[in-house]
């Protein structure tokens, strides 16, 4: 139990008096990015995990509280695992030049638009007199721009890049959701990208559900108390195939 997490149910009272509480220390987030950096072969790995730290840190205490923003570990991570990518790419690059791209670009993503000139002015702060352009990713750019052209619709820059943004997600989470106001480009954006990959000789399916229409041993299976056999439910089913 993690109680006080995202996602995570707090424990009912009674059960509560039947547990005995254990109290364990905050991790120290810029240690661990200063570790993860250095083994991702960052040589300024300690100025780079400092620099990581304070932003997370003034993004959580100035930026607007929204349910979907994160700036725990794992998001650390995803950002640090797209870092060490980068590095791997550009070995020739600024590794501050590399470090500040991912992650203006892992998280502008997420960000409602009254957040976004906040956090790239804390961007500019950190990394003074740094610009950088988007990473590029030109097979991907050129399916998509052909399957939103077949499918009729306009290469608007902004929903391109939101395609893309989408796409760099992808390359590093499993589970992704897209919010947003109805008629934003949700689903085209989700079926034009699937549709791009698939133009690239990645074949992607997209099955929809209602998670809400099932109960969860419906949709992801459950193990028959007496016998212990397990019956794969509607997500497993569709994951196999």
């Amino acid at each position: 139990m993690n109680p006080g997490y995202a996602g995570r149910q707090e424990l009912p009272e009674n059960l509560k008096a039947v547990f005995r509480g254990v109290t364990m220390m905050v991790p120290n987030r810029q240690i661990i990015i200063k570790v993860k950096l250095a083994a991702c072969g960052y040589q300024e790995n300690d100025i780079l995990s400092k620099k990581f730290f304070v932003l997370y840190g003034l993004c959580e205490q100035q930026l607007s509280k929204q349910a979907h923003y994160d700036f725990g570990l794992r998001n650390i991570l995803s950002v640090l695992r797209t870092a060490g990518a980068s590095k791997r790419a550009n070995p020739d690059k600024s590794e501050v030049y590399l470090m500040m791209r991912t992650l203006r670009d892992m998280n502008m993503s997420k960000y409602i638009a009254e957040d976004v000139p906040l956090f790239l002015s804390l961007i500019d702060d950190l990394f003074p007199g740094l610009k950088a352009d988007r990473a590029q990713f030109p097979d991907v750019s050129r399916a998509l721009e052909k399957v939103a052209t077949d499918r009729g619709l306009q290469l608007h820059q902004n929903w391109l890049n939101k395609c893309i943004q989408l796409y760099e997600t992808y390359l590093v989470r499993h589970g992704i959701m897209l919010v947003g106001p109805s008629g934003g480009g949700k689903t085209a954006i989700m079926e034009v990208l699937a549709g791009a990959l698939t133009e690239l000789g990645t074949k992607h399916v997209i099955w929809r559900m209602n998670p809400k229409a099932i109960t969860a041993p419906q949709m992801f299976g459950r193990m028959d108390p007496t016998t212990g056999d397990w019956t794969d439910g509607i997500f497993a089913v569709l994951w196999r195939r």
